[in-house]
């Protein structure tokens, strides 16, 4: 068995240098970081306890890679898919990417070191080589919420226009008629289908083809910047709808900092209906995603998977809105 020792010796480091490549530390160059995660890969080494401990076949384990836990969404995500494995008899192995490839090329190595049965991906540093090579190796696997599902490859989507056509309705059904959208970035593919939804609406409401986006990261920071920067231009304004909850965290503090009042002033609708949502001053209407049926739906195409008794299924959740404190004032 290849020992940490070994990688060290081939790629002439210390054994610290190579924990540091594994663990991503910062005090270590990218060439080298990159020099050595080749090595491990060519050498098949696995650092962890649970694969060196297998004596025979696949374990129980079903991998999980998700770009952060930052995120409310994704840790949401997280427990309610560990939820739904554990009450099947099944165990995960959660693998944080931050969407870097280098950390994605060394996590789907160790999924391919026969230590997990399957892997749940939501990644945009994952190609569809990767997924071939992860079911080349005997790895079942299923991807969530990513847009443009290889359709080689079971998943789990969001119909996200929809989610956008609806946020954008209830805003106009609320007296808006000059809504904004807070987005993403722009080539962040995920948001502009919420995006395409929100056009569709405003344009059959108000026949304008032209929409206001405001682009963002995916951060209450982010959503507070970008915003406050749009309140400044002096544009006009009467809703925003968020591309998720923490940006509309953002947006409701830049509102408040602006002497701006949600809901009596600007209704704000965000995307993800977090657990967050009810303990936020005003409390947040939000497009909800069904978290639970992502965990319940992805579980059990994976078993089934597993045990050879399904074939490919792409399934698609239907979002719907939950209304709350920053739409109800307008009438």
């Amino acid at each position: 068995m290849t020992t940490i020792k070994d990688i060290a010796k081939k790629a002439g480091v210390s054994v610290a240098t190579v924990s540091r490549a594994i663990n991503n530390k910062s005090d270590i160059s990218d060439d080298m970081r990159k020099y050595i995660l080749k090595i491990i890969d060519d050498m098949g080494y696995v650092p962890n306890s649970i694969a060196k401990n297998l004596s025979h076949g696949r374990t129980n384990l079903i991998a999980v890679m998700l770009p952060t836990l930052n995120n409310q969404f994704f840790s949401d995500l997280l427990s309610e898919i560990e939820k739904e494995a554990n009450k099947n008899g099944y165990n995960t192995l959660f693998f944080n990417s931050s969407d870097d490839r280098t950390k994605v090329e060394y996590y789907l190595n160790s999924m391919r070191s026969n230590f997990v049965c399957g892997a749940i991906i939501n990644s945009l540093s994952v190609t569809g080589k990767d997924l071939e090579n992860l079911e080349k190796n005997g790895i079942k696997t299923i991807t969530i919420d990513r847009s443009g599902s290889d359709p080689h490859y079971s998943s789990v989507t969001v119909d996200h226009r929809t989610g956008g056509r609806i946020a954008t309705e209830h805003l106009f059904e609320k007296g808006c008629q000059h809504p904004v959208m807070l987005s993403g970035a722009p080539d962040d593919a995920i948001a502009n289908e919420r995006m395409a939804g929100f056009a569709e609406v405003v344009l059959s409401k108000t026949g304008r083809t032209n929409i206001t986006v405001i682009h963002s990261d995916l951060t209450a920071t982010g959503g507070h910047h970008a915003f406050m920067e749009f309140i400044r231009k002096g544009e006009k304004f009467d809703g925003v709808f968020c591309s998720n909850d923490a940006m509309a965290f953002g947006a409701i503090r830049a509102c408040t900092d602006s002497g701006i009042k949600v809901p009596d002033d600007l209704l704000v609708v965000g995307y993800d209906n977090s657990s967050m949502d009810e303990m936020f001053v005003p409390r947040l209407s939000s497009v909800n995603q069904h978290l639970n049926k992502i965990g319940q739906l992805s579980i059990e195409s994976m078993i089934e998977l597993i045990n050879g008794r399904a074939e490919i299924k792409h399934l698609s959740i239907t979002p719907e809105l939950v209304i709350r404190e920053s739409t109800l004032k307008r009438e």
